[in-house]
C-alpha cells in the first residue's frame, strides 16, 4: 500500500503537470486570439485613451467577452483598457521575436501575449495567472477523492488477496512452530503454493537427515554405555577376589575398586543421557506420588554419613513420568549427600505455584556452590573443583534434561538457612 500510495501521488503530479501545461497552451491560445481581436476593434481609437466603456459605446454590444487588454503605443502609452486592468503596460519593451511573457505587475503575476499592428500600435492581452492555478486545485480537488476512493479499494482487494494467497503459508509455519524436539516427522501442508513446495521438500529432508543423525548418535551412546557395563561389573568382581585372595595392601585395592566404581557411575550415567535424548513418542505422565517415591529409593548413602532427610510435602503428587521424576530425585539426593557436610540435613519440599504449577525442591545445608559457578550447573561433566568429592558431574544434567522433557524449570538457589544448595524444578499446570 505504500508503494501504491507514492506512485498514486507520482501519477497525480503528472496528470496535474500534463494539465497544466495542456491548459496554460489553451489559454495562451486564447490570448492569441483576443489579442488579435482586441487589435481590430481598436483600429479607429486614433489615440485617445479610453477604457472597455468607451469600445463597448463605439462598437456598441459587440464585445462581450471578459478580457484583460490593453492598446499601447509606440511611446509605451496605454491608449485603451479594460476593467481591473493595470494603467500602465504589461510589457514596456518585449523583444520582437517572443510574443508570450510572465511579468509582474501591480503585486500579481500575469501571462499576456503582444501582438503588434500597424502605426506602432500592439494589443496586450494578459491573464491572472491565480486563474490558472484556480483551475488546477478544482481539477486536483476533482481528482482527490475517486483516487481516495479507489486507493481504498485497493487496499481491500491487496489485504483480501494477500491474506488468500498467504494462508498456506501462515498455516504451514503453525504446524512447524508447533513441533517439538522430539517430534522430527516430515511437515505436511494441505494444498502448498507452488513456491512452498521446494522451501517444504528441503525442510523435511533436513528433519530426516536430523533424525537420522540423532538415532544414530543415541543407538552408540546407548550400545557403548549397555556394552561397558559388562566389563566393569567383571573387572569390579576380580578386585574383589583379588582383595581376599592375595596379602597386597587393602589400600591399593580399595583405590582400584573405587575408580572402577567411578567408571561404572560414569557409564550408567551416559545410558541414563542415551535414554533421554529426544523421542519422537511424546511423554506418558501420570501422577506421581512423592512420598512413594523416596520410599523406593536407596538412602543407605545418607545413612553412612548420619544425614537427615525431611519431607515439607504440600502438594504430595506431581504430573510426571514416574521413572524419569524417580531419576531426578535420586540424582538430587545423591548430590546432596555427596557434596553435603556429614551429619548435615536435605530436605525435599513440594509446593504449589501460583499459575497451577508445582514446585519441587531438593535443598541441603553443605558448603553450596559459588554464585559465579551456578548458572554452569546442569552441564555435562562440569564439576565445581576443589569440592574433594569425586563425581562424574553428569548428576545434575541428567536433571535438567529430565526438566526439559516435562517443560519444567531448572534453577537453583541457596540452600537451607541460607546455607548450601537448593536444586528446583518448576513443573507447570496439567
Amino acid at each position: 500500500m505504500g508503494t501504491s500510495v507514492g506512485l498514486w501521488l507520482v501519477s497525480v503530479g503528472v496528470v496535474i503537470a500534463v494539465s497544466w501545461f495542456a491548459a496554460s497552451d489553451v489559454f495562451d491560445d486564447a490570448l492569441e486570439e483576443g489579442s488579435r481581436l482586441v487589435l481590430q476593434l481598436g483600429v479607429d481609437v486614433d489615440g485617445a485613451v479610453g477604457d472597455d466603456d468607451e469600445l463597448r459605446s463605439r462598437r456598441g454590444e459587440e464585445v462581450r467577452l471578459r478580457m484583460y487588454y490593453q492598446l499601447v503605443d509606440r511611446d509605451a502609452r496605454v491608449l485603451l483598457r479594460a476593467d481591473d486592468t493595470p494603467k500602465t503596460p504589461f510589457v514596456s519593451d518585449i523583444p520582437r521575436d517572443k510574443r508570450f511573457s510572465t511579468v509582474w505587475t501591480q503585486g500579481e503575476l500575469w501571462r499576456v501575449h503582444v501582438r503588434r499592428g500597424e502605426g506602432g500600435v500592439s494589443a496586450q492581452v494578459g491573464q491572472p495567472m491565480e486563474e490558472r492555478l484556480e483551475l488546477l486545485e478544482d481539477l486536483a480537488a476533482n481528482l482527490a477523492w475517486p483516487a481516495l476512493a479507489l486507493l481504498t479499494l485497493l487496499g481491500g482487494l491487496s489485504w483480501w488477496l494477500i491474506r488468500r494467497l498467504l494462508r498456506p503459508l501462515e498455516e504451514t509455519a503453525q504446524r512447524i512452530a508447533a513441533k517439538s524436539p522430539q517430534d522430527l516427522s516430515p511437515v505436511e501442508a494441505a494444498n502448498p503454493p507452488r513456491e512452498l513446495e521446494p522451501i517444504l521438500q528441503a525442510l523435511n529432508a533436513l528433519l530426516a537427515r536430523l533424525g537420522g543423525a540423532l538415532d544414530s548418535e543415541r543407538r552408540f551412546t546407548s550400545d557403548a554405555a549397555h556394552e561397558l557395563r559388562t566389563p566393569l561389573a567383571a573387572l569390579r568382581m576380580r578386585v574383589q577376589v583379588i582383595e581376599r585372595e592375595l596379602t597386597l595392601p587393602a589400600a591399593s585395592l580399595q583405590s582400584l575398586r573405587a575408580d572402577v566404581d567411578r567408571c561404572t557411575a560414569l557409564v550408567e550415567s551416559l545410558l541414563a543421557l542415551a535414554r533421554l535424548e529426544p523421542q519422537a513418542e511424546p511423554l506418558v505422565r501420570e501422577s506421581v506420588s512423592i512420598a512413594g517415591v523416596l520410599d523406593t529409593l536407596d538412602l543407605s548413602a545418607a545413612r553412612a554419613r548420619e544425614m537427615i532427610l525431611t519431607r515439607a510435602l504440600a502438594v504430595p503428587q506431581i504430573r510426571a513420568a514416574p521413572v524419569l521424576l524417580a531419576s531426578a530425585l535420586r540424582n538430587l539426593i545423591d548430590n546432596a549427600v555427596r557434596y553435603g557436610n556429614p551429619g548435615g540435613r536435605i530436605c525435599v519440599e513440594t509446593v504449589a505455584l501460583s499459575g497451577g504449577g508445582v514446585r519441587l525442591a531438593v535443598r541441603d545445608d553443605g558448603p553450596g556452590v559459588p554464585l559465579a559457578e551456578r548458572a554452569r550447573l546442569g552441564e555435562r561433566f562440569f564439576r565445581v573443583l576443589g569440592t574433594g568429592r569425586t563425581g562424574n558431574g553428569l548428576g545434575l544434567s541428567i536433571v535438567a534434561r529430565i526438566a526439559a522433557l516435562h517443560d519444567a524449570r531448572f534453577h537453583v538457589e541457596d540452600g537451607l538457612d541460607g546455607r548450601g544448595l537448593s536444586v528446583i524444578l518448576d513443573f507447570p499446570a496439567g
